[in-house]
């Protein structure tokens, strides 16, 4: 498989995104206050992590940079507000699923903003990975779910922006340096929300503050993180159809620990999905 150095980062990625709905499925606090808490402890891991060479890339990065990361924070922003609010009225399964349509933003973008070239297998791959995601969501649309479906499908129109930014940002912008800023970005955005809604932003136990921090170093840093790593290597599309495996991954943890049991057409949706990932992921050309 061509550069098959990044994807299997990529693939670990996805595990740990996967996790993310089921920990914020054990969390009482807020929709806006736990999207404000996961981005805010990743900018602060990012720090640690590299915050001298942070803080030297910082002072090096032009006008547009800034411009752009800080765009592509908003849209950060955005998605978790959109996304985690979706967890309240829809299951795991179809909140991920819907927000992994995405990729089909994602595609358009790519093709009509950063002039990329897909070729057949690839654009082959995607239609078969939602073809998946479409059979996957079919028994939460029977039933009437659709606000929560409505909230994710959004949320996945915010963060392929985020992507497109990504991509065009991190050729120029060193990963740390990029997950920091953006993180910040969006920290600042959701702070301000939940003090315009007086939201409880201190009061929480041990046991929040854990989740909080979980939420930050899985699907934070070692999710979006090493994504925001691929970027750089890969096309915004192979990383965004890769991203859809998350629904599988999501649903199964959602089984195990909630007993949202998986039904065929889930089955056999997953098995549509990551099927569509390798074929587009193998046959991709270098970036």
């Amino acid at each position: 498989m061509k550069n098959a150095r990044f994807y299997v980062p990529i693939a670990l990625s996805v595990v740990c995104i996967a996790t993310s709905a089921i920990i914020i499925r054990y969390s009482s606090a807020a929709p806006m206050v736990i999207g404000f808490y996961r981005v805010l402890f990743t900018f602060l891991l990012a720090l640690l992590l590299d915050g001298r060479h942070i803080i030297s890339e910082c002072r090096q990065l032009n006008r547009n940079d800034y411009q752009l990361i800080t765009g592509a924070g908003i849209f950060l922003a955005l998605h978790f507000s959109f996304w985690i609010t979706s967890l309240e009225h829809t299951s795991v399964s179809s909140s991920v699923l819907f927000t992994n349509l995405q990729v089909i933003f994602v595609l358009l973008f790519s093709i009509f903003i950063l002039r990329e070239k897909l070729n057949g297998w690839i654009a082959g791959g995607i239609l078969i990975a939602l073809a998946g995601s479409f059979c996957i969501g079919t028994g939460d649309l029977a039933r009437g779910k659709i606000w929560g479906d409505l909230l994710a499908l959004a949320s996945g129109l915010f963060v392929a922006i985020y992507f497109i930014i990504g991509r065009k940002v991190r050729i120029r912008v060193g990963i740390w340096t990029y997950t920091a800023v953006v993180s910040l970005v969006a920290a600042v955005i959701l702070l301000a929300a939940s003090l315009v809604m007086d939201l409880n932003l201190s009061h929480f136990p041990p046991r929040q503050w854990l989740l909080f921090f979980l939420l930050a170093l899985g699907p934070g840093i070692a999710g979006h993180g090493i994504l925001n790593w691929a970027l750089k290597y890969v096309k915004a599309p192979i990383v965004s159809v890769s991203i859809l495996g998350e629904a599988v991954g999501a649903s199964i943890f959602a089984w195990i620990l909630f007993a949202e049991a998986l039904s065929w057409y889930q089955i056999a949706g997953g098995l549509l999905i990551l099927s569509g990932i390798y074929l587009a992921a193998s046959h991709e050309e270098p970036a």
